[in-house]
């Protein structure tokens, strides 16, 4: 089959178009058709190698969606011809869904509402599982909680902050524009132009003492940040924690600051929180498929060498407004 594969990971590389063989399928794995996948920034931190989970195939991308085409023997949930949304592999020894066709195991997938398009269901996976373990197994979200989000439009801030009003939180979000401010005031969430208004200026116009739980997808300034804007004992969650900071600020508020790494279960097999990251992957996408959450899609990449290999160099060069698909056939 056709795929697309990094030789080298690091500051060089790039992808190639190789013809490679799939592993056998596994008892327990699903053999997908490609049809659609996206670009997270996991994946641009492998590819430049920042990262030491890569998958050591070389084919990247562990978002996927397609027909399934085989299925092992063991497999009881799942049958050939079934349309699934998958995170399955794209790290450690698993291909990713840059290739024709993508084994992941049964307990990583979950049918696709017949009402979801393929765009959608390929953006899916790895933004629904890491806003679903931030809110329910790490915030343990409910009603009345106040909640802000740094990078509040970006791939998973966009459905954090939407989930989290859903489950009944008041919530604030970061915004460095007037479109991502107006979206988000449109979704029913506070917006902050954080540019404008620093976490102080923000807290007093607020009137209150802090946030419950600040969900970081950002690092950097706005981890630090975070520190000011949590109140006593409240908790930090971050999926962005590569970075040095000053924890002063953090210790004097008795603060909580968790990190979050979505692949971890698949990268060790970790069969419990697979199983649970299959529920929480199956109740985000029929909350779309049923128009209670939107998905925004930024961009639509062609699957085709030279679109993909400037997709990765400039992924992170920018600031994101929802997400990147890549849903086209191979040329």
């Amino acid at each position: 089959m056709k795929a697309y594969v990094v030789e080298q990971y690091g500051k060089d590389a790039a992808l190639t178009e190789r013809d490679v063989t799939l592993n056998q399928t596994g008892n327990y794995d699903l053999k997908i058709k490609v049809e659609g996948t996206s670009l997270n920034p996991l994946d641009t931190k492998m590819f430049f190698g920042n990262v030491a989970a890569a998958p050591s195939t070389g084919i990247l991308q562990g978002d996927v969606t397609g027909k399934i085409i085989e299925i092992g023997e063991s497999v009881t949930s799942f049958s050939v011809g079934d349309h699934v949304i998958a995170f399955g592999g794209g790290l450690g020894n698993r291909s990713g869904a840059l290739a024709e066709e993508m084994l992941v195991p049964e307990q990583m997938a979950v049918l696709r509402p017949e009402n979801l398009d393929i765009a959608a269901a390929g953006c899916l996976p790895v933004i629904s599982l890491t806003a679903m373990e931030v809110l329910k197994e790490r915030a343990a979200v409910q009603s009345g909680m106040r909640l802000y989000v740094a990078g509040g439009t970006g791939g998973v801030g966009h459905l954090v902050g939407q989930l989290a009003k859903h489950y009944g939180c008041d919530v604030t979000a970061s915004a460095s524009s007037d479109e991502k401010a107006t979206w988000l005031e449109e979704h029913g969430i506070r917006p902050h132009r954080y540019r404008d208004e620093s976490a102080e200026q923000l807290l007093a116009r607020l009137g209150h003492d802090g946030f419950d739980v600040i969900v970081d997808t950002v690092g950097g300034g706005h981890l630090q940040e975070s520190f000011i804007l949590a109140k006593e004992r409240g908790k930090i969650i971050s999926i962005a924690t590569r970075t040095t900071q000053d924890l002063t600020p953090m210790h004097s508020k008795a603060l909580t600051l968790e990190a979050v790494f979505v692949a971890l279960p698949l990268l060790k097999n970790k069969q419990e929180e697979m199983v649970r990251q299959q529920q929480h992957l199956a109740e985000v996408a029929q909350l779309i498929a049923d128009g209670v959450i939107d998905l925004v899609i930024e961009e639509r990449v062609p699957r085709q060498l030279d679109a993909l290999n400037a997709a990765y160099q400039t992924f992170d060069q920018r600031s994101h407004f929802g997400k990147i698909s890549i849903v086209t056939d191979f040329s």
